[in-house]
Order: structure tokens, then C-alpha cells, then sequence
């Protein structure tokens, strides 16, 4: 199963992996468009628009580029909530055949109609192993497709999809699931593309055209005037946009170190960050609050540091509750976030619509992990190695921390810092001990992800036979009262079981100068309304 393997914990882990490192910096940007007294809106980000490439787009920047460049069928906007882009409605009479209509009005940039066989053009290439797309495996629901999204070898279509005319088409899943579920993985990862331009190019040279490096038609909002993929995007406005074209003359992304943001915040160079795109160092919190020419809010708690605790090394329930006991989660979150941050102690933080509110975090308590640990009979003498990702100074003393808090309890811990490549190699073959790494899980569709961290073939090798039916049971249910009950139940079975406890959830701050009207900086939906922004 592709759940279960190195590739979807790489892309599971990328995009948290990505925010938490991005205050380490790149190189001094580009001076590009100074946009105190001009008609353009400049966004810092903090790291580059490495691979716009929609069908595998590599990191946040790229991906908002590319939504830009390419619709979704649908998005998510700041509340969670799904609304429509390129497609008008996605609807089910049974939950397991979905009804997309498009946008009748739908146009290419060449002035040609969007149809449906541009999207089932699109979803064969995701499909296609050749492609190799990163997202493949958000349409393993689909009838015909594989459970890593890809297309059985010797078959050319997918069974799944029906053409039903030029703007309507249905999808069937391989299961019954949620209109919810639909729409967070095929809604939101299928960014058309336009067949006629590409079909004549050869599957395996895709990736690597020109059209994927620049794309020349396109569907979105705006279009790249200029790009230096280290240093910034230039965009200006689609004039075509069928759903209004921006009265902005640009939208630039600028690529900044994160110790840049908030001058040029300041002096109005940027106006405007990605809460978990163009991370603010949490130093800088204080000053860029402070300015009286910006709108600041936090964005949500996206980036999670979990303690992955190997049982073939900590076998027993009782010392996992000891350490997670141990863990000064509060203190973390006051001495390193500056209040940046939330107390977490399972996979669903606060905007997650399954929390479970019954459930608390386990709070800071040294008596009772020393009381777990006499009770398990832990040998005092063991020392554990705990794996931790360079490159991000906060996770290091968070976990410099802990380790002082394990060694009060009466566990012995001794850090190891390593790199990306080497702790996911570390984790996924079991030859760790314990493990602190961030993810970030899906709020609206949790189960990939947790089926990953609790199901058969988990990197933890946590087994529960009531977990496993739970997990197969959330894979067919389609009531969403019995849904969030299952997942109840499922928190109240990790807190007991604590096969991998959380310990904070960062929460970034957003800001926006107040020149710019109908903007608001969010990790959700930012740009949905981005052809409705003005500057004042």
C-alpha cells in the first residue's frame, strides 16, 4: 500500500518540513517592484517557486503559483468551508458517484472553452505513472486507479470517470465516501490543464517542456510576466478571467530570509506575507505587530511536532504515558513561541472539525511520569536516542528541553541531529528510538494520514485491533455524526495508548498592509477573492 510507504511520508512531511525551515533564509532577493506608490501588490515568501509544474508542484510557493496559473475544481477558503472555482458545484446522490459541472463560462487564456476534455485529460495524466505526479495518490478513491492513484499497467483510461457532455462530468469512487472527502482530494489536487496544448508532447517528456517550466494558456486569475525562480515571481492580471479580471497591474511573490520579512514590511516593500509561506521569525512577532500601517492575525496550527516512540524499543503503554507526562508542552510554547503556538497531544489540533474536546492534552506532571515508569518497571540504566531534523533552531532547543525533562522523570535521551533524508530513512525502517519530527495533517480529511500513523505498517510499529476497525470502518462511512464519533473514540484510545504524542502546534502570523483592500493573509483560501484585491 502507498499509505505505507517512504513516499508518502516524504509527502506527507514536505510541506511542514518546508515552513519550519523556511527562517533558515535563501539568497538576497531581487529588488523587484517597490509597491509603496504603484498599483502592484508584493507578497514575501520564504522560499522560492521551485516547480511550478501543477501536476507536481514542489513546496508552498509553488503551489499557490500554480492555483494561480491553473484552478482547482474547488477550494478551501479561510473557514474551512468548499467553494467553487473552475467547477460551479460537485454534488452526490449516493456517495460514491460525484457530479462535477463546470463553470460554463470557463475559458482558456487563448480564449478557448475549458471542457471536461481537458479534466479527464488531466486526471489520466495524474494517473500515469510515467508522470510520477506527487499527488497521484490523493485519487487512489477512484475506481480504476490503483492505491497509489496510478493507472494498473496495460490499461489507458479510468474506469471511474464518465464523460457526460462538455461541462459535466462524473467520477465514481472505488467506496462509498464523503462529498467532503471528494472534494479535499480530487476538488482541491486537479488543477486542469489544457489538452490541445499538450497532448501532441510525449507523456515522458512532459514534466521537463517548456509549457510546465512557463506555461503560455492558462486558466486562473493571473499569468507570469517574468520569473527567476530563486528570487521572484512577476504575475499580472489574466484580462480574460471569466470570473473578473484584477484591476491590479501586478502580483509579485518576492523570495526574502525570513529575518527580511518584517523590514520590508516596514518599509513597505512587501505588503504582504503567507502566514506558513513567508514565515515570520517569531523574534520579529513583537515589531511587525506593532506597526500601525499593518492587519496582523495568526494563521492556523499547520506545522505539528510529533514524538514518534518506536514499540519495539518502548513496549510498554505506561512509560509512552510517562513521557508524554514528562513533556513541558506549555513551557515550549512560552519560552520558545512567545504564546506562537498551541498545546497538542494527539492528531487533531483545534481547527480540526473531529476534535474531540473530551479528550485534553495530558498536562506537564513529573510525579506521575516517575510514578508510570516505577509501575512499568523501566530500566533506569537504558539510554534512548532521540532523532532530531537539523536546520530549525527552535525544534532543537524545544528538544534540548524535553530531554532535560526525560532525564527529571528518569529517562535517559541523547539527541542526534540529522538531516531530512537521514531521519526519514531512520524512521520509516524502525531503527530509531524516539523520534521528533513536524507533519502536517490535513484538518478536513485526516484518515490517510492517520491510517499511515496508527494502521498496519506504521514507521511507530503501534498495533490496536480496535484502531485497525476503526480505520476500516472511517473508510466507508459517509454520516458525518458517526464519522466524528469514530474519531472520538480514536482519540480517547491514543491518549491511553499514546503510540505518538504531539507536543506543539506552531501557528504563524499573518500581515497585511492596509493599502491593500480585500486581502487577508491565510494558509486557506487566501487568494479565492485575489482578482477582488485593490489598492487603495
Amino acid at each position: 500500500m502507498f499509505k505505507n510507504s517512504k513516499n508518502f511520508m516524504l509527502a506527507l512531511l514536505t510541506m511542514a518540513v518546508l515552513v519550519v525551515l523556511a527562517a533558515c533564509g535563501n539568497d538576497e532577493p531581487s529588488s523587484k517592484g517597490k509597491s509603496s506608490d504603484k498599483n502592484v501588490v508584493n507578497i514575501g515568501v520564504t522560499y522560492p517557486a521551485s516547480n511550478i509544474n501543477p501536476l507536481q508542484p514542489s513546496g508552498l510557493v509553488s503551489t499557490y503559483v500554480s492555483n494561480l496559473l491553473f484552478l482547482p475544481l474547488v477550494d478551501l477558503d479561510s473557514k474551512l468551508n468548499y467553494q467553487p472555482m473552475l467547477a460551479d458545484s460537485i454534488t452526490t446522490q449516493d456517495n460514491q458517484t460525484f457530479t462535477i459541472n463546470l463553470n460554463k463560462e470557463a475559458k482558456w487564456t487563448d480564449g478557448t472553452d475549458i471542457t471536461t476534455d481537458d479534466v479527464i485529460y488531466t486526471l489520466q495524466l495524474m494517473a500515469n505513472p510515467v508522470v510520477a505526479s506527487n499527488y497521484a495518490y490523493m485519487f487512489a478513491i477512484v475506481e480504476g486507479l490503483d492505491d497509489s492513484g496510478y493507472l494498473p499497467q496495460g490499461s489507458s483510461s479510468i474506469s471511474g470517470v464518465i464523460k457526460v457532455d462538455g461541462d459535466t462530468i462524473q467520477i465514481k469512487t472505488k467506496k462509498p465516501t464523503t462529498l467532503s472527502i471528494f472534494q479535499d482530494t480530487v476538488g482541491r489536487y486537479l488543477l486542469t490543464l489544457p489538452k490541445a496544448q499538450l497532448e501532441k508532447i510525449a507523456v515522458e517528456e512532459l514534466n521537463a517542456s517548456d509549457f510546465m517550466q512557463n506555461p503560455t494558456v492558462t486558466s486562473g486569475p493571473f499569468i507570469i510576466s517574468k520569473m527567476d525562480r530563486s528570487h521572484y515571481v512577476e504575475m499580472v492580471p489574466n484580462k480574460n478571467y471569466f470570473k473578473g479580471a484584477s484591476s491590479l497591474d501586478q502580483l509579485n511573490f518576492k523570495v526574502l530570509q525570513g529575518n527580511q520579512i518584517a523590514a520590508q514590511l516596514k518599509s513597505g516593500e512587501i505588503d504582504m506575507n503567507i502566514p506558513s509561506a513567508g514565515v515570520i521569525p517569531v523574534s520579529d512577532y513583537a515589531n511587525v505587530q506593532g506597526l500601525n500601517t499593518l492587519t496582523t492575525a495568526y494563521g492556523e496550527p499547520l506545522a505539528t511536532q510529533y514524538m514518534y516512540i518506536n514499540e519495539n524499543v518502548v513496549a510498554d503503554a505506561k512509560q509512552r504515558q510517562a513521557i508524554s507526562y514528562a513533556m513541558n508542552r506549555q513551557l515550549i510554547i512560552d519560552n520558545l513561541l512567545k504564546g506562537a503556538g498551541e498545546v497538542t497531544d494527539g492528531f487533531f489540533p483545534s481547527n480540526s472539525p473531529y476534535l474531540n474536546e473530551e479528550v485534553k492534552p495530558v498536562e506537564y506532571d513529573l510525579e506521575k511520569a516517575k510514578q508510570l515508569l516505577a509501575e512499568s518497571g523501566w530500566d533506569s540504566s537504558k539510554k534512548l536516542k532521540l532523532a532530531v531534523l537539523s536546520g530549525d533552531a527552535t525544534l532543537e532547543q524545544a528538544a534540548n528541553i524535553i530531554v532535560e525533562n526525560l532525564r527529571e522523570a528518569g529517562i535517559t535521551a541523547e539527541i542526534q541531529m540529522m538531516d531530512f533524508g537521514t531521519i526519514i530513512d531512520e524512521i520509516v525502517s524502525q531503527k530509531y528510538d524516539l523520534a521528533i519530527l513536524t507533519v502536517s495533517i490535513t484538518p478536513i480529511n485526516p484518515l490517510p494520514d492517520i491510517s499511515y500513523f496508527l494502521g498496519e505498517g506504521n514507521p511507530n510499529a503501534y498495533h490496536n485491533a480496535r484502531v485497525n476497525e476503526i480505520l476500516a470502518a472511517l473508510a466507508t462511512e459517509v454520516d458525518e455524526v458517526k464519522i466524528k464519533a469514530l474519531y472520538g473514540e480514536l482519540q480517547e484510545i491514543t491518549k491511553q495508548e499514546v503510540p505518538m504524542p504531539s507536543i506543539y502546534a506552531t501557528t504563524a502570523l499573518g500581515a497585511v498592509n492596509k493599502r491593500v483592500k480585500g486581502a487577508t493573509p491565510s494558509d486557506f483560501g487566501m487568494f479565492i477573492n485575489v482578482h477582488e484585491w485593490t489598492v487603495k
